[in-house]
């Protein structure tokens, strides 16, 4: 079963992402915030990651540098409100894999996730 971690301070977002991956087979962990995520992501092992921008004690371009830098290579889907093409750049430019804006169409993060899980073994290498 693949591991998904989805990092966001809005609970709301946090459990409709869930509830939506878990009906379709994938497992979750949730965190709130960046370094809550930073803790999720060495102790779960997630083959992909959902993550926020805006969040407290540790913003998501924090926590994709954070990881990027220090950690093994999991695809990373950015998941936020901003959705000025400059913030969109700035998620690319820390290393996202993709972005989507909010609110989130369930099928297109369907779809990206999938994508993304495929493409994960190549980039791996």
């Amino acid at each position: 079963m693949q591991r998904i971690l989805i990092i966001d301070d809005e609970k709301d977002v946090v459990d409709m992402l869930s509830e939506f991956f878990i009906v379709r087979g994938y497992a979750v962990s949730r965190a709130y915030d960046g370094e809550d995520g930073i803790k999720k992501f060495d102790s779960d092992n997630p083959d992909i990651v959902i993550c926020d921008i805006k969040m407290p004690r540790k913003d998501g371009f924090a926590f994709l540098k954070e990881i990027r830098s220090s950690r093994k290579w999991v695809p990373v889907i950015i998941v936020s409100a901003l959705s000025e093409p400059v913030d969109i750049m700035k998620g690319y430019a820390f290393e996202a894999d993709y972005y989507i804006t909010k609110p989130v169409d369930l099928e297109e993060a369907l779809k990206v996730l999938k994508i993304m899980l495929s493409l994960a073994p190549l980039r791996k290498k």
